[in-house]
C-alpha cells in the first residue's frame, strides 16, 4: 500500500507539471492578483482563467484568508494563489514592486490519504535584499519571513480540500544548508520523519520527491493554529 501511494503521488506530480493553470484561488483585499510570468515559475504560454475562490473566513484559533492577506499587505507583501487540477501554487511578491518575486510554494493534493504534498518551496535571497530597500517591506512581518505567509495560504487550501496532513522533503544538496532547512521547518512546527537517502529502500521516495533529503510532516490544523498565534502576536506588537 505504501508503494502504491507513492506511485499515485508520482503520477499526480507528472499531471501537475503538464496540466495548465485554471483558477486564481483568491484575491487579496484591495489589491490585484498578479499572475507570475517569469520563466522559472511559468508553465508555458497557457492563458489563466481567473475567478474568486470562496475560502472560508476562519475564525477563532485559525486565521482566515482575509486576515493573512491583510497582514501580508501591511508588511509589504502581496500574496497570490492558483490551482491547476489537483495542483496549487502560492506566490509572494513585493507590494510596491509586483515584478520582484520573493518566493513560491507549489505542489498538489494526493487523493490517497488526502495529503497536501508540497513539491517545491523557494525563497529568493536576492529578491529579499532588493525588497529591504523599500520602506513598506517589513520582512514578512514575522521571524519566519514571507515563506510563512505563502505556506499559510497553501495550508488553508489543503484544509478546505479535506487534507489533515502536509508533507514535503527538505532537500539535501549541501550539508550545512540542509541542517538549516530542517531546523527552520521544525521551528515552523513540522516533524522530522526520516531521511530519504540513496539506499535501495529509498527508491520509491526518491521517485516521488526527486532527490535525497529529510521527509517532514505536520498536522495542518496544529500548524495553522501555531502560525495564527505568531501572526497575531506580531500584529499586536506592531500596533
Amino acid at each position: 500500500m505504501c508503494c502504491y501511494n507513492r506511485l499515485i503521488a508520482l503520477l499526480l506530480l507528472l499531471i501537475c507539471i503538464y496540466l495548465p493553470w485554471s483558477v486564481d484561488a483568491f484575491s487579496p483585499p484591495s489589491s490585484r492578483v498578479s499572475v507570475c510570468t517569469k520563466s522559472h515559475l511559468s508553465y508555458g504560454s497557457t492563458k489563466h482563467h481567473a475567478r474568486t475562490m470562496q475560502l472560508q473566513s476562519t475564525v477563532g484559533d485559525i486565521a482566515g484568508i482575509e486576515e493573512i492577506t491583510s497582514f501580508a499587505s501591511n508588511n509589504g507583501v502581496t500574496l497570490s494563489f492558483t490551482t491547476f487540477g489537483p495542483g496549487y501554487r502560492g506566490v509572494a511578491v513585493t507590494k510596491n514592486d509586483p515584478d520582484n518575486i520573493l518566493g513560491y510554494i507549489e505542489g498538489f493534493i494526493r487523493p490517497a490519504g488526502k495529503i497536501l504534498h508540497a513539491d517545491k518551496m523557494e525563497i529568493f535571497k536576492s529578491a529579499l535584499n532588493s525588497a529591504r530597500n523599500t520602506e513598506s517591506f517589513k520582512g514578512g512581518g514575522t521571524f519566519l519571513g514571507p515563506g510563512l505567509l505563502i505556506a499559510c495560504v497553501c495550508l488553508l487550501h489543503g484544509k478546505e480540500s479535506g487534507c489533515q496532513t502536509c508533507e514535503f522533503l527538505a532537500i539535501d544538496d549541501a550539508e550545512f544548508q540542509h541542517k538549516r532547512l530542517v531546523r527552520y521547518y521544525k521551528t515552523a512546527g513540522f516533524d522530522e520523519i526520516r531521511y530519504v537517502g540513496e539506499e535501495l529502500k529509498d527508491i520509491p521516495d526518491r521517485l516521488v520527491w526527486g532527490g535525497c533529503g529529510t521527509l517532514m510532516r505536520g498536522n495542518i490544523d496544529d500548524i495553522l493554529m501555531k502560525w495564527t498565534r505568531i501572526i497575531r502576536g506580531a500584529s499586536v506588537a506592531d500596533s
